[in-house]
């Protein structure tokens, strides 16, 4: 049986949110931070994880970071259009 207990965490972004990566080089492992207005967190891996399954997790959270960019660059680029109404289209030259 697992000891190990599960979390779920929503991090609402606001007007003011940063992120950070610590990097200690060879001393220990690096830590991500995330921060904003009024809340903040870090993520990092414990000593005791392997080396490969850090860098595993390492690579995904880049993939998954590059992908949600990709979406919100988008999203972005549709909702900074200017849509034209039924009547524009009706009565364009």
């Amino acid at each position: 049986m697992s000891t190990s207990i599960g979390a779920s965490i929503s991090f609402h972004v606001t007007d003011k949110p940063f992120v950070i990566c610590h990097n200690y080089g060879t001393k220990r492992t690096p830590i991500l931070a995330v921060h904003d207005e009024h809340a903040s967190f870090t993520l990092y891996a414990r000593d005791s994880l392997p080396l490969a399954e850090q860098l595993k997790f390492a690579q995904d959270l880049l993939a998954a970071a590059t992908a949600y960019a990709a979406a919100v660059e988008t999203y972005a680029a549709a909702e900074l259009t200017p849509q034209r109404t039924c009547e524009e289209v009706t009565h364009a030259p």
